[in-house]
């Protein structure tokens, strides 16, 4: 399947640096990952599937997506605007559908099924049942906000527990940006900021560093976590706060660029350790494909946004022609092992699996996040689509 010619006011893309993916290398991962999704869709059979452990194709399939769900819609709306096929529109708007039943649950992870799920088919093609659902989410998690704790909490449902209505994470900081952020009601901007400010109390402590989760007792929020320690949660933080600097510009700018900068120094290396303070465990290549992400979007928002924007392209040029991604580069030191592994698969996910351990996996949402970040790169989306 190739993708159409597309215009980009992207240059890095065209910039004859060999070390950085060129636009047609940039396509070419693109057109094997619309392809790997045929292979994937076959697996989950109509329900949603979420994990495929390691470089195996034994896909944990969900009949109802769990928190994960509307990656799967959101990366055929994804393939939708790559490819321009009306067929494809209307896979992502079925898939869109099955996601209703999630309004009703009690969880902030709402956030990212109907952001990503269903607000992208409001926004890139006026899908009507997208718009719909999307409002009716928005509905549901403003009514969730929590005056004591000034946030949206983590919710009791999708394994948020019974202490989950006085927990606040980073990981739906930027779904939750997005989706109350296309309502035009005040009321819905207001708790946006409420909790984008809930955000930086609870969690953020200097330089940029900030802790993943935290929890309220005793009329204040206390970290559960070491700061800055989990890569992924360091890049939902940074990511989150991209989306708030891009709404309402400072203090939130100069936080994502602290945060940012904070990245870059204590995980120099593209496949950094899950957790920093144990880096002897398993990396987790899709953290710094959302850091880039959050990067990418950091550069639209300052002045001089080159540098963050050809660092987000080295990092992601680094995950595309690692071990954790395959495709058919015959130069590639990693061709012995791809006749074992389909080709446009993305295996670098730090998940704890229902073996309850951590092991790397592909997932609906590590691959909608690295087509993202490469459409941007491409100029087939903004970065604040994603």
């Amino acid at each position: 399947m190739r993708i159409p010619e597309m215009k980009s006011d992207n240059n890095d893309v065209h910039r004859p640096d060999k070390q950085l993916l060129s636009r047609k290398e940039l396509t070419s991962a693109l057109e094997l990952m619309i392809r790997r999704m045929e292979t994937i869709d076959s697996h989950a059979m109509g329900g949603f599937p979420l994990y495929s452990p390691g470089p195996t194709d034994r896909w944990v399939v969900s009949p109802g997506g769990s928190w994960a769900g509307g990656f799967w819609s959101a990366l055929w709306w994804l393939r939708s605007r790559l490819t321009e096929s009306t067929a494809d529109q209307r896979k992502a708007s079925d898939i869109c559908q099955r996601l209703s039943p999630k309004i009703s649950v009690d969880s902030v992870n709402r956030s990212l099924i109907f952001w990503y799920g269903a607000s992208l088919g409001a926004l890139w093609f006026h899908d009507a049942d997208a718009r719909k659902l999307t409002g009716e989410a928005i509905a549901a998690l403003a009514a969730s906000y929590d005056p004591e704790i000034n946030c949206i909490p983590l919710g009791t449902g999708m394994g948020g527990g019974k202490k989950g209505n006085k927990l606040v994470t980073t990981d739906t900081f930027a779904s939750l940006m997005q989706l109350l952020g296309g309502s035009d009601r005040g009321d819905h901007a207001h708790i946006s900021q409420c909790h984008a400010n809930t955000i930086l109390t609870a969690c953020h402590t200097e330089d940029g560093v900030f802790h993943s989760v935290a929890h309220f007792e005793q009329g204040r929020f206390r970290p559960s976590d070491r700061a800055g320690m989990w890569s992924r949660g360091q890049a939902w933080a940074m990511l989150g706060l991209s989306r708030a600097a891009a709404r309402w510009g400072e203090p939130y700018l100069t936080h994502a660029r602290s945060a940012c900068e904070y990245w870059k120094r204590s995980r120099p290396e593209p496949l950094p350790p899950n957790q920093l303070d144990n880096t002897l465990g398993l990396s987790d290549p899709s953290s710094t494909v959302i850091a880039s992400l959050a990067m990418l979007s950091l550069a639209d928002l300052v002045s001089d946004g080159s540098p963050w924007r050809i660092h987000a392209h080295q990092r992601l040029t680094a995950i595309v022609r690692s071990r954790y991604f395959t495709d058919f580069d015959e130069n590639s030191d990693r061709k012995i092992i791809l006749n074992r592994i389909a080709p446009g698969k993305f295996w670098g996910c730090c998940y704890k699996t229902n073996e309850g351990k951590d092991e790397l996996v592909e997932s609906a949402w590590g691959s909608f996040f690295l087509m993202a970040a490469l459409c941007v790169l491409i100029g087939a989306i903004e970065p604040h689509h994603c």
